[in-house]
């Protein structure tokens, strides 16, 4: 009961949830009307069917003059700025922001806050980016009032307006005047300016860039200009939507509907008056005469041009960006749909009009055979789609074969177009996005399925055709011969078609299972080895590990470049040998640990474009990872991108100390453990195998306690063999009980130190870690190291500059599994350190949705 009153408090109290319910008020309230006044969707759908092409298509051109213009409001406003920003660039600003301003809340102003980033990379700021919007979405409201006054004026006396219209307008000026005195408030640094500052105080920094901005007046004045422009087209569209449906075209009707829809959609707060509008328009040309059918049509025809056909071209600006992650999935999912659609036409009978006119033109055995092919064609295209997503070369060659096939297929069949329509852009769709599919298929699992291809015929067919030559004729009532006998199987095998095979008993339905069952498994198995990606397996001499540990030695430079030689690596070396790469296979990714080794970033830009086109011969997708931020530059220019995932601790060991009031709780941990007789031991090479025993009891009840295994690929596993060469740093008893350790590693940042393992017994005090480090500190500078790599607080110091980043930047500081990142960080960050940024690498957005599965995968691997 408390858990039912909490839901329903916090849904009296969220915003969202009224708009969304009274978005979903107004689409009932749009079917209703519809329903309640017995329009006939029948007779609407064909008057507009009936339209004259040549008006629809001058609507059409006014829309792509809306869109130009629209775009042209935004360079002027950027120039008010003295800023210049290209129209195309322009232009698909005001189609993203078009787009999701259906799905917020108010979204005819807050969409303007989005899609900043390719602007910013014009050396435009984010307080004149702001401010270019505001003064868009500003002049966009005066536009409507400076056509609005007069007309309502005329209106009032020459038409018998309702009280709906009037109060909308008012509402109109109401919101226009409240806008100015917000402005002009903010530009006084006056209630608003404060207000703001209060509910985001970061927001005052990018106010006071605002308020201090100069704008030019002229290029103001053109702004208001093309919005009374765009005010006008939005008229003619209405107008010409009467013209294109053959009614007589009424200039007030297109006026006064046009106002009164652009103020509904002004107050909308969702989806921007989807529904109300439709309504509202339709009882206002309603008041100038036309009938309900001719209203609704105009209506709806009128939408098309102003509201669903920019919605349409949006959604293209955002898919035709050429890593966009939507393209890269959207053609699996296409041709998924395709072959569910080729399946449940298959199995459905066509309209009778269409079979009948096919049947004048095409033999009806070729009618039958082309539905049974269409039914195949679906089974291997929901197949083929878990193939795309992978990204396979063959499924793509075979998925733009079978889109081609299936679309003739379904045109042949029974003239089904709107079948045909789906599988041409499919297939176009395909063509667009061929650049993604690059992994090969393996050829051990290629001779493998053609092998199983000729045994399986071989076998299948002779068993099939043996059986029914020989089977008893009161199983299918027919008595076969030979060539009766191999038409059908090769019908049933292939096709799934037993038409002229009437099971008579149960042993004839069983026959017919099995003979479904095998062919549909050996076609599986055949299209699954055929498609499956091939993935190669690198393999280093010992010749190779050699030299790469000589490269380390002469131009390591990173505290991760002791890793980069680690066991579980292969290598990519330079084709002068001078430089190598370090990375790890799991699947189709290669995961190369941080940078390259080589000499300087120029060899380093040539050795990652070679790895890159060995990837891609092979069939892998290259990531780097935990890449420094002083190298992006050298990605940047391969046409890499880069994503934020934590940051690096390093501690200054020339200022480190344990006095001072921030070392107090580590000063007061060590001090206890000293007095209870606890102990730091260091201990160099070569190590005992008393003590190496200790410590794997340690390892092993460290991880018994965490409930884990072994993790590498950016650290060490307990190896005894390693850590008997390695400096070891122990916590002890006076009984020599060993509490916690880590391992010295080697560093090659000169003047640095770092560790591998820091385990400890899950019953040993608390502190003892405290201990563990600053002891370590303190031994590491009295050595002569001027400074300690303490490693990677994952997720911590991402600023959320774009959507991914704000994404990971909210789960890191308010989702409960990433907590303990955060006290990492903060552990860590008790010692005092600097903090280094590092980095992801990687070439495509889809990719991201991969990385985290994989990277586990290379951690937790040998």
């Amino acid at each position: 009961m408390k858990k039912a009153k909490n839901l329903i408090s916090t849904l009296v109290v969220n915003k969202f949830f009224w708009q969304l319910l009274l978005a979903v008020f107004m689409i009932g309230t749009a079917i209703f009307f519809i329903r309640n006044e017995h329009v006939e969707l029948l007779q609407i759908r064909e008057k507009l069917e009936q339209s004259l092409p040549l008006y629809v298509l001058l609507g059409i051109a006014l829309t792509i003059g809306y869109l130009l213009l629209q775009a042209k409001m935004y360079v002027h406003c950027f120039l008010s700025l003295g800023k210049k920003v290209p129209v195309m660039v322009a232009l698909r600003l005001f189609l993203k922001r078009n787009f999701i301003s259906v799905f917020l809340p108010a979204g005819g102003f807050s969409s303007l806050a989005f899609f900043t980033g390719e602007i910013e990379e014009r050396e435009v700021s984010k307080s004149q980016i702001h401010l270019a919007s505001t003064i868009f979405g500003f002049v966009g409201i005066l536009s409507v009032v400076v056509v609005a006054i007069p007309i309502m004026a005329f209106a009032v006396f020459a038409y018998q307006l309702q009280s709906a219209e009037l109060w909308g307008f008012g509402f109109l000026l109401l919101l226009s005047f409240c806008f100015v005195i917000f402005i002009f408030s903010v530009a006084k640094k006056g209630k608003a300016y404060h207000w703001l500052g209060r509910i985001r105080p970061s927001m005052k920094i990018l106010l006071d860039e605002m308020i201090e901005q100069q704008i030019n007046r002229k290029q103001l004045w053109l702004v208001l200009l093309t919005s009374i422009i765009i005010e006008f087209i939005g008229i003619f569209h209405l107008y010409i939507a009467m013209l294109a449906l053959g009614f007589e075209p009424s200039w007030p009707a297109a006026i006064i509907g046009y106002i009164v829809m652009v103020m509904l959609l002004i107050a909308s707060p969702f989806l921007r008056g989807l529904g109300a509008i439709e309504v509202s328009l339709t009882f206002i040309l309603g008041q100038f005469g036309f009938d309900l059918l001719a209203a609704v049509a105009i209506t709806l025809l009128y939408r098309f041009f102003e509201f669903w056909l920019p919605l349409v071209i949006g959604m293209f600006s955002f898919i035709s960006k050429k890593d966009n992650l939507l393209l890269r999935i959207l053609p699996a999912f296409i041709i998924f749909i395709l072959g569910l659609v080729n399946i449940i036409s298959a199995i459905t009978p066509a309209l009778p009009a269409r079979l009948r006119l096919m049947k004048g033109l095409i033999p009806e055995e070729l009618l039958a055979t082309s539905n049974a092919l269409v039914m195949v064609f679906g089974l291997i295209l929901v197949i083929l789609s878990f193939f795309l997503f992978k990204g396979s070369k063959r499924a793509w060659i075979l998925g733009v074969s079978l889109t081609l096939f299936s679309a003739f297929g379904h045109l042949l069949k029974g003239a089904d177009y709107e079948e045909a329509s789906l599988a041409f852009i499919a297939l176009a769709i395909l063509l667009y996005t061929r650049r993604f599919y690059k992994l090969k298929p393996h050829p051990k699992f290629t001779r493998i399925s053609f092998l199983a291809l000729l045994y399986s015929l071989v076998a299948l067919l002779s068993f099939g055709v043996i059986s029914l030559y020989f089977i008893n004729k009161r199983h299918f009532g027919i008595d076969f011969e030979l060539w009766a006998s191999i038409k059908s199987i090769f019908k049933l095998f292939f096709l799934f078609d037993s038409s002229g095979l009437e099971p008579q008993t149960a042993f004839a339905r069983h026959f017919l299972t099995t003979m479904y069952i095998s062919g549909g498994a050996v076609l599986a198995f055949i299209f699954s080895s055929l498609l499956r990606p091939y993935i190669s397996t690198p393999y280093n001499s010992e010749e190779e590990k050699v030299l790469a540990q000589q490269l380390v030695e002469k131009y390591g430079n990173s505290a991760l470049d002791y890793f980069k030689t680690y066991a579980d690596k292969f290598f990519f070396f330079a084709s002068d040998r001078d430089g190598f790469i370090s990375f790890k296979i799991t699947r189709h990714f290669a995961f190369v640990l941080e940078n390259p080794v080589c000499k300087d970033e120029v060899a380093m830009e040539v050795l990652i474009s070679e790895f890159d086109s060995f990837c891609e011969a092979n069939g892998f997708i290259s990531v780097f990872y935990r890449v420094p931020q002083n190298s992006l530059e050298v990605y940047k220019n391969l046409n890499k991108k880069s994503l934020p995932i934590g940051e690096e601790a390093v501690v200054e060991l020339t200022d480190f100390k344990l006095e001072g009031g921030k070392m107090k709780t580590t000063r007061s941990a060590i001090n206890r453990l000293t007095s209870e007789g606890f102990g730091i031991k260091i201990y160099t090479p070569p190590i005992k195998e008393g003590l190496l025993q200790k410590l794997e009891q340690v390892s092993d009840n460290w991880l018994e306690e965490l409930g884990q295994k072994e993790i590498a690929f950016t650290q060490g596993i307990f190896d005894a063999g390693i850590l008997k060469n390695q400096t070891i740093i122990t916590v002890e008893d006076q009984e020599e009980k060993v509490y916690a350790f880590l391992n010295l590693i080697p560093d090659y940042v000169p003047g640095e130190a770092t560790y591998d393992l820091i385990r400890k017994v899950g019953d040993a005090p608390n502190g003892v870690l405290d201990m563990l480090m600053a002891k370590t500190f303190l031994y590491l500078k009295e050595q002569g190291f001027r400074g300690v790599n303490i490693g990677l607080a994952p997720l911590s110091g991402i600023e959320g500059i774009n959507l991914t980043e704000k994404s990971i930047k909210y789960a890191y500081e308010n989702l409960r599994p990433f907590d303990h990142f955060k006290g990492l960080r903060k552990y860590k960050d008790k010692f005092g350190p600097r903090w280094e940024k590092k980095y992801l690498i990687y070439t495509h957005s889809y990719h991201l949705l991969q990385v985290p599965n994989a990277l586990k995968r290379v951690s937790e691997g040998n």
